[in-house]
């Protein structure tokens, strides 16, 4: 018997940190960014070339469709976000070799910004 899950891979998106004032000269430095795991999900990717519109009245071609676990916390557009087939260590993600050699495996299934996010009540929608 074959058991088929209905969120088989992992959401993780970048958390950008808050600028701060740098009291010595003035300036403003940029925050950390973080990549964070925000839970479950099923990546379906655009094969049709479907259009969605969003709240700026924009109609665009998303790449694929993340489907969300129902209650998973709102995600804004423009959110960076990865979808990987198996949990990791977020703080992998901030490396460049990894996340290119993640892609080239197959680690990494989608990458992108998030375009629109819908809740749902028996799932959330998340375009990128």
């Amino acid at each position: 018997m074959v058991t088929t899950f209905q969120y088989p891979q992992y959401l993780y998106v970048l958390c950008t940190g808050e600028a701060m004032q740098n009291p010595a000269t003035g300036s403003f430095e940029s925050g950390n960014n973080v990549w964070e795991l925000k839970g479950i999900c099923r990546e379906e990717t655009n094969g049709k070339g479907h259009v969605i519109h969003t709240t700026g009245g924009d109609s665009i071609v998303f790449s694929s469709l993340i489907q969300i676990p129902a209650g998973t916390e709102r995600i804004n557009e423009g959110t960076e976000i990865i979808v990987v087939r198996e949990e990791i260590e977020p703080a992998q993600l901030l490396d460049s070799d990894f996340t290119e050699q993640a892609k080239i495996t197959g680690l990494i299934i989608a990458k992108g910004k998030c375009l629109k996010y819908d809740f749902g009540r028996l799932h959330c929608r998340l375009w990128i």
